[in-house]
């Protein structure tokens, strides 16, 4: 078996080295004339077609060189590559073990061995392949380059970091091993000796945009935000479509509190990467809390498109469109999250959520408990469940339901909070004061549980915090109307309208202005005999309500105190039903009316009475008002009382509440 002379060899392997493949072979081809039976010329026609991707002609010349020289393990053995190339992995391995059957000591082909191994996720073979490259060659440093990322995959941390740092021993200017060092150093949270790693290979090779990205992920952990951009930034210069550097960016202005930036940055990557899922979501997140809903579904929705069973996206829809108000919009998505992944504890809560402010009390209940069966430590799903049992008057489960939150999240005010609020409507007085203590422990400036501990511990403020009125009436617009006219036989509204209309002549009495409009039952007895009808109310859910009925000529959401005090005030009446029991103080209300008003009028109103002199915060949290303590008012505003009697409002506890009805003349 004759070769060619080592100088016409090395000068076709001078072209080979150079990418002159072209070149090359037509040398081959001219020295095959001479030598057609040189294992060294098909072996060198192999590795060329190889690098041309040529891959059955790679494969047809190796098989060649074999026919020649059937030992010939490294034919066997670049058979593997070029197979492993192609994609064909099976046929690659039996192609290595031939090779090392021949011999024994191949270094590269059990190396190579250990590369398909690892790609496949069999991590102890793969590492166990590069320890028997290792063996056979203890300087191999892309054995141990490729066994610590394989044990970076592994968890085993320690390891990982040994092979670098013998790779790094073996080639000191090995910057894949720096920079796979300071992977693994980041993982274990050593991020100084990180970035210096990830330093070195940038020293070492200054284009290597993949070190400045993941220094600037390294920097973000420690908190250095300003310096990690300035490294993705770096990454990008070098590489300007490198998706990862756009979002991990993205990242670190979203945690600067630089959120349309942050947005930015993710779009770009999905230019970059259509089918970047994680960004469209990170992207939508930061657009929900923007209240830019409809863009921030779009966003999920492009993440779906990519990943159809992304149980996450669907359930990222449905918050969305909980914030937006569609409610049966919302409850479908969350279904479709939980259809793709059935132990979806918390699109079981969220959807109890919405059914609850639907006031499908029962279906909330259930999704509750399903959420539950899932997570038995789901603290929110407790606490919501509370809130439901609270709302259908099932009070002692409700109470259960709060303790088994605080047994989960012990400092979680609201769930102390909210059971205070239970356990005074069923008289357990202490407990509630006990509750809102812990709630003040946890939330020194919580305004509303300071105001029922004032009520419960016989002390009368001025007046109720304007969040905690704003709070409770958000909380009870969904189910208000149905609670108190069906439920608990509400008669205020038509009580006082009696007592406007009772000398009514048939024509319009001008124009009312309803404090604490609500959801409108005052409006809807009174718009019939005024030409105009405006209200004023500190809940939004309640004025959405209101809105609803389309009775109103203006509706502004505002506190009385504020909007008396500013607006132009110019109405015949003034109408509040069962709104000053959270005002206490009434002074500044009737100094306002008489000072401000453009014209004398009336001013109608309810109380919760008391014979005591006075007003006093009651155990309820409201106010009562005595008819001489409004009275004294008449007589330091110049009003004239002109009715009173007192009447029964509505039920509480199974018993009417006594009020006191006025009208006043000014």
């Amino acid at each position: 078996m004759q070769e060619p002379s080592q100088k016409k060899v090395q000068s076709v392997i001078n072209l080979f080295t150079q990418g002159l493949f072209q070149n090359a072979l037509e040398e081959i081809e001219q020295i095959q004339s001479n030598f057609p039976n040189s294992v060294l010329l098909y072996n060198i026609c192999g590795a060329i077609y190889t690098e041309l991707e040529q891959f059955d002609l790679a494969v047809e010349n190796f098989k060649k060189a074999l026919v020649i020289k059937p030992d010939y393990a490294d034919a066997f053995c670049n058979i593997g590559i070029a197979e492993q190339k192609k994609g064909d992995l099976d046929s690659a391995i039996t192609s290595y073990k031939k090779s090392i059957k021949i011999n024994p000591l191949h270094a590269t082909a059990y190396f190579n061995i250990g590369v398909i191994y690892q790609a496949r996720g069999d991590l102890e073979t793969a590492i166990n392949s590069y320890a028997k490259a290792i063996k056979i060659q203890p300087s191999y440093a892309a054995a141990y380059n490729n066994m610590g990322n394989a044990f970076i995959t592994a968890d085993r941390l320690e390891d990982a970091v040994h092979c670098f740092e013998r790779a790094i021993d073996i080639k000191p200017d090995y910057d894949e091993s720096h920079y796979n060092l300071g992977n693994a150093l980041r993982e274990k949270n050593d991020l100084d000796a990180a970035i210096n790693s990830y330093k070195q290979a940038i020293k070492i090779n200054p284009q290597y945009a993949e070190a400045y990205s993941n220094m600037g992920n390294a920097l973000k952990s420690k908190g250095k935000l300003n310096e990690a951009i300035d490294s993705y930034r770096k990454a990008l210069k070098i590489k300007p479509l490198f998706s990862e550097a756009y979002f991990n960016m993205g990242n670190s202005l979203k945690e600067k509190g630089e959120v349309n930036r942050a947005v930015e940055c993710y779009k770009e990557a999905t230019k970059i990467k259509p089918d970047y899922t994680v960004a469209y979501i990170n992207a939508g997140n930061i657009l929900l809390t923007l209240g830019k809903f409809k863009d921030a579904i779009d966003s999920y929705k492009q993440a779906i498109k990519i990943k159809p069973d992304y149980a996450e996206g669907y359930f990222s829809i449905g918050n969305a469109q909980r914030k937006m108000g569609e409610l049966d919009a919302a409850i479908y998505s969350y279904k479709q999250a939980i259809k793709i992944k059935p132990n979806y504890a918390d699109a079981y809560s969220n959807m109890g959520n919405e059914q609850q402010k639907k006031g499908e009390f029962e279906a909330a209940i259930y999704s509750y408990k399903k959420a539950l069966a899932i997570m038995p430590n789901h603290a929110a799903a407790f606490y919501n469940m509370g809130l439901t049992l609270q709302k259908v008057g099932e009070l002692g489960a409700a109470i259960d339901s709060y303790k088994q939150a605080l047994v989960i999240e012990p400092n979680h005010a609201a769930a102390f909070y909210n059971m205070g609020l239970t356990q005074g409507k069923i008289g357990e007085l202490e407990a509630a004061i006990h509750s809102y203590k812990q709630v003040l422990k946890i939330e020194p400036n919580h305004v509303a549980a300071k105001h029922l501990l004032a009520s419960l511990s016989g002390t009368t403020t001025n007046s109720a915090p304007r969040d905690y009125v704003e709070g409770l009436f958000d909380h009870y617009a969904s189910n208000f109307e149905h609670s108190l006219v069906e439920k608990l036989e509400y008669q205020t509204p038509r009580i006082l309208a009696e007592m406007v209309f009772k000398n009514y002549s048939g024509a319009s009495l001008g124009s009312v202005l309803d404090l604490g409009c609500g959801t409108g039952l005052a409006g809807l007895e009174l718009k019939k005999f005024f030409d105009n009808l405006e209200g004023i109310d500190l809940s939004n859910s309640m004025l959405t309500k209101a809105r609803e009925k389309n009775i109103y000529n203006k509706l502004i959401h505002t506190d009385i105190l504020e909007y008396l005090a500013e607006a132009d005030l110019d109405f015949d009446y003034f109408v509040s039903t069962d709104v000053f029991v959270y005002v206490g103080e009434l002074s500044d209300v009737f100094g306002l009316i008489k000072s401000r008003n453009r014209r004398g009028g009336k001013l109608v109103f309810s109380t919760e009475h008391t014979e005591k002199e006075g007003f006093f915060l009651e155990t309820s949290g409201r106010y009562s008002h005595s008819k001489q303590y409004i009275q004294r008012l008449c007589d330091k505003f110049d009003y004239k009382l002109s009715h009173f009697r007192k009447a029964e409002l509505r039920k509480e506890k199974g018993n009417f509440l006594i009020g006191g009805l006025y009208s006043l003349e000014f």
